[in-house]
């Protein structure tokens, strides 16, 4: 089966190799106010480990890790992570990954990424 989600971030790898610097610059730059959560990862590597697991969600379709999501989002609040910073992250990291892409992004990786994300949604629902 091809998985349009998984090509797009291989593709990521090749292109850019690590993307979290540009998928936190976005997040800095939308949520200001987020950038102070991270001022202890003086090596990025929480922010590392963060993308590590957006990535595992997005490659399993949200199936195996909904209630880990859930956990995480009550973890967030508690740091203070805005609701709208917490739910629009993976949507965000799309955009960064069609940006990175441009023409090798394809119809199937939007519509594949856009039905990834509602299934992530549904899962764990705000």
């Amino acid at each position: 089966m091809n998985d349009a989600v998984a090509e797009s971030l291989e593709l990521l790898s090749e292109r850019v190799g690590d993307p979290k610097p540009m998928i936190y610059a976005r997040l800095f730059e939308r949520h200001p106010e987020t950038e102070a959560l991270f001022v202890m990862d003086k090596g990025g590597h929480v922010r590392g480990q963060m993308l590590s697991m957006v990535f595992e969600a997005l490659l399993d379709g949200g199936e195996r890790l909904a209630g880990l999501i859930g956990i995480e989002r009550m973890n967030h609040m508690g740091y203070g992570v805005p609701d709208e910073a917490f739910d629009n992250f993976y949507a965000l990291v799309m955009e960064t990954v069609r940006e990175a892409l441009g023409a090798a992004w394809t119809e199937a990786m939007e519509a594949g990424w856009r039905a990834r994300l509602a299934a992530l949604s549904a899962a764990a629902p705000a």
